[in-house]
C-alpha cells in the first residue's frame, strides 16, 4: 500500500472519528448545560410572584390556598408553607399535575436587614456541616444566605416535605415524568440555589434538579463559583439558570462575591435574550461571559437599576417573549458586542414602577427613596 493511500485512509478514519465525537457530544449534553425552555421559565416566574401573596395575605396557608388562586395558577396544588419570621425565610412547596412538576419556591426575605443577618457578609462553608456539605471545604457562601436555609430546622422541614411529595407523585402512573424545580426571586433566588445544591448532593435521592431563579445576588467565593464549572461532579445532578432583567442592581451585589451557574440576560428595551455560560464564559468552548459593562452600567444608571428588580417586571417581560426569540444556545465568544450606550438617557430602558403593593423593599415609589434605599443596601452589604 502506497504512502498516499495510507495517508488517505488515516484522514478518512480521523474525519469519521471527529464526526462521531461531535454527534456523541451533541446527544450527551450534561444536564447542567441544558437550557430551560421559555415555558419552564415563565412557570417558575409565576411561582416566584405567587409566593409573595402568602406574605401580604395574613393567615394565607395551604389550607385556604384554593380561595386565592386565579386562572394562571389554577393547576397549582399547595403542599407546604413555612415562614420563619426571625430569619425572614419564606418557602412554599407546590406541585402541578398537568405540567408534571414539583417546585420549591422561596420569596425574597422580609427585609434587607433581616435577610442579611445584620450585614453578616462573612462567608462560611456551604450547608450544615453535618448531612449537607461539599467535597471542597474551600467553597464558601454568604453566611446570611446559608443561615436562611440551614438554621432553625428549615432545611429538615423542606427536605422531608419534598421527599414525601416526590415519593407520592412518582409512585403514581407515569410518575417518572415529573420534574423537580427550585426557584425564587431576589434573596429567595439565592436560597433556591443553595437548596438545589443540597438536593443534588444527596446520592440520587432526587432526580436532576433545575434551579431557575430571578434577580438573584452573587452568592459565594471564587471556589464556590468554580465548584459548578465544566468539571463539576454535579453536572448531571443539577442546573442553575439565573434570569436577570436589564440593569437589575441586586444581581450585581454583593461586591467581592461571585455568581454560580449560567446567566440568562433579558434586554429591558428589546427583550433580546442572551445566555452567558457560567456567567464568566468559557473561551475553550467558544462561549462568552457577561461583558465588563454588565456591572458598571447598573451603578451608572441608578436609581433606575433598582426598579428593574421588581418581580412583576420579570413576569411581564417573560410573557412578552415567544419560543422563537427565546435563547436556544449559549452566547458565542464571536457574537456581536452589545452597545450599552445606544440610548442617551437611562429612562429609555426603564419601565415605570408598579403602583400596587411592592413585593420587596427594593421597589419604592420615588427616585429619591430608591437612591436612599440603595445607600442603605450598600451599607448593610459592605460595612461590617
Amino acid at each position: 500500500m502506497t504512502s498516499q493511500r495510507i495517508l488517505f485512509l488515516f484522514l478518512t478514519v480521523a474525519a469519521s472519528c471527529m464526526s462521531w465525537l461531535q454527534l456523541t457530544y451533541a446527544n450527551n449534553i450534561h444536564f447542567a448545560d441544558q437550557l430551560p425552555t421559555l415555558h419552564e421559565t415563565q412557570e417558575m416566574a409565576k411561582l416566584s410572584l405567587l409566593v409573595y401573596k402568602f406574605r401580604y395575605h395574613r393567615n394565607f396557608t395551604c389550607d385556604n390556598f384554593p380561595e386565592h388562586r386565579d386562572d394562571e395558577i389554577i393547576d397549582i396544588d399547595c403542599h407546604f408553607y413555612l415562614h420563619d419570621e426571625a430569619l425572614g425565610t419564606q418557602v412554599l412547596l407546590v406541585s402541578n399535575d398537568v405540567e408534571k412538576y414539583i417546585s420549591v419556591v422561596f420569596a425574597g426575605t422580609d427585609d434587607i436587614r433581616t435577610s442579611l443577618q445584620d450585614a453578616n457578609i462573612f462567608t462560611k462553608p456551604f450547608g450544615n456541616n453535618d448531612t449537607i456539605f461539599l467535597k471542597d471545604p474551600n467553597a464558601r457562601v454568604h453566611a446570611g444566605f446559608n443561615n436562611a436555609v440551614f438554621t432553625d430546622n428549615i432545611w429538615n422541614q423542606v427536605y422531608n416535605q419534598t421527599k414525601a411529595l416526590w415519593y407520592q407523585k412518582t409512585t403514581q402512573v407515569n410518575g417518572n415524568d415529573y420534574q423537580l424545580y427550585t426557584t425564587g426571586h431576589s434573596l429567595g433566588a439565592a436560597n433556591s440555589m443553595l437548596i438545589a445544591t443540597a438536593f443534588a448532593t444527596l446520592n440520587n435521592q432526587f432526580p436532576p434538579i433545575k434551579c431557575i431563579n430571578f434577580g438573584g445576588p452573587q452568592t459565594g467565593n471564587a471556589d464556590w463559583m468554580h465548584y459548578f464549572n465544566a468539571t463539576s461532579h454535579l453536572r448531571d445532578q443539577m442546573s442553575i439558570f439565573r434570569v436577570v432583567l436589564a440593569w437589575d442592581l441586586v444581581a450585581r451585589l454583593p461586591e467581592f462575591f461571585y455568581h454560580a451557574g449560567h446567566t440568562v440576560q433579558i434586554d429591558g428595551k428589546t427583550n433580546e435574550v442572551r445566555v452567558y455560560y457560567e456567567h464568566y464564559g468559557n473561551e475553550a468552548r467558544g462561549y462568552a461571559g457577561a461583558p465588563t459593562s454588565w456591572y458598571s452600567r447598573s451603578y451608572a444608571w441608578l436609581p433606575f437599576a433598582m426598579d428593574d428588580h421588581h418581580i412583576r417586571k420579570y413576569v411581564r417581560h417573560l410573557q412578552d417573549l415567544n419560543e422563537t426569540t427565546w435563547a436556544k444556545k449559549f452566547f458565542p465568544t464571536d457574537g456581536t458586542v452589545y452597545d450599552d450606550d445606544q440610548w442617551a438617557n437611562p429612562p429609555d430602558d426603564w419601565i415605570q414602577a408598579e403602583e400596587d403593593v411592592p413585593e420587596t423593599e427594593l421597589v419604592e415609589t420615588s427616585q429619591g427613596e430608591q437612591m436612599g434605599l440603595y445607600q442603605k443596601l450598600k451599607r448593610l452589604l459592605f460595612e461590617r
